[in-house]
């Protein structure tokens, strides 16, 4: 009796070892896939997502406020207001050093280039580490900013998000980055425009290698050439010595329109084929909807560039400086404009259809209002 008795009282040991064992096989197991899933390596196009996303929302949120608060140079921010609605996008580290002191410059009215840009087609990397990411991006100069800036971000995942814990910015200024002629073409190809290498040359004002180009869009076409440097458009003239087989006075006298970029009585006539190419179709489906309405925001946002750069080359230096410190607050009221839409509809498709039918809508005003007030 007393051996069935031992032999019983070992069996119930045993499986009770085998469930203990089986218990923390499991919970071993649960911890190993809990742990795989917080260091899962994203893809480049997921990280430019995620950062575009936090980006974009930081400044949407900046906007935002200000327009409901109408901060100002005058009427400084309160960034208690800001804070909570940062808080999603950013760490509160991030929040409460880099974007209290953004806060505090960011309604000055004046033509600063405070965004990083968010298109990260040009020389983008970046390297995850387990929960944080480091990425860096090449933003070119533009016709507002005519100098090219390398940006520099850290993220970091907390409570399931990837948020922004730091960024920094470098004037590419005095340095020479040997931007290829491949990178050059993929600057000069957005809002639905696209480029045609024509060839490389020295440019004297570039003081160096220049990538010129034949940019397409739908109403038009145009010449551009990009320092190789540090991305910066090169305008001095140069641009039409450099095109081949072009000797003849009537080409030079083409080449010349285009430089200078015609008359008021030209771009009257642009405005006017421009909105007869609007798309405006009998819409099946929200989808539809936001494709056209993107469409014609990039047509008319092509147009405002080209006629934002024929104002540069015919207003003094003093009626352009104060028609910067304008566009831009004009670009912070359309912005904000669109997103009042999109808020109001309360979010969904619908909302973004609304929101880019604003974007195009002001754009096409704004483009009107140009040639009718500056133009010669």
């Amino acid at each position: 009796m007393s051996y069935k008795l031992g032999a019983m009282l070992l069996s119930i040991l045993f499986l009770l070892s085998a469930c203990s064992d089986n218990g923390a096989s499991d919970k071993d197991q649960e911890k190993q896939t809990v742990k795989k899933a917080s260091v899962a390596k994203l893809t480049e196009q997921e990280v430019k997502s995620a950062l575009k996303n936090d980006i974009d929302s930081i400044f949407n949120t900046f906007n935002k406020a200000g327009k409901e608060n109408g901060w100002s140079t005058a009427n400084k921010a309160d960034f208690s207001k800001l804070r909570p609605d940062v808080l999603p996008y950013a760490t509160e580290t991030f929040a409460d050093q880099t974007l209290k002191e953004l806060a505090g410059e960011y309604y000055c009215e004046c033509d600063a280039p405070f965004q990083p840009g968010t298109e990260f087609d040009v020389r983008f990397t970046y390297e995850q580490d387990k929960n944080k990411i480091k990425a860096s991006s090449i933003d070119p100069a533009t016709e507002l900013n005519n100098m090219g800036t390398s940006w520099t971000f850290e993220m970091v995942k907390e409570d399931g998000d990837w948020k922004i814990n730091k960024w920094d910015s470098k004037s590419l200024q005095g340095d020479d980055i040997k931007l290829t002629k491949e990178e050059a073409k993929t600057i000069l190809s957005r809002n639905g425009e696209t480029a045609e290498f024509v060839k490389s040359y020295e440019s004297k004002a570039a003081g160096g290698t220049a990538y010129l180009f034949n940019v397409k869009r739908s109403n038009g076409e145009r010449q551009a050439a990009i320092r190789s440097k540090d991305t910066s458009l090169v305008s001095d003239g140069e641009n039409a010595e450099a095109v081949e087989n072009a000797s003849s006075d009537t080409a030079d006298t083409q080449r010349s329109e285009q430089t200078t970029g015609g008359t008021k009585a030209d771009y009257a006539a642009k405005l006017s084929a421009t909105e007869q190419k609007e798309k405006h179709n009998d819409y099946q489906s929200d989808y539809q909807m936001i494709e056209d309405h993107g469409y014609n925001y990039q047509m008319w946002d092509a147009l405002l560039n080209e006629i934002y750069g024929v104002l540069q080359k015919q207003l003094s230096a003093s009626d352009m400086a104060a028609l910067k410190i304008q566009q831009r607050q004009w670009i912070k009221d359309r912005d904000a404009a669109a997103q009042k839409r999109y808020d109001e509809e309360g979010g969904g498709s619908l909302s973004r259809v609304v929101q880019t039918e604003e974007l195009a809508k002001q754009t096409k005003e704004r483009c009107y209002g140009l040639v009718n007030t500056y133009m010669k």
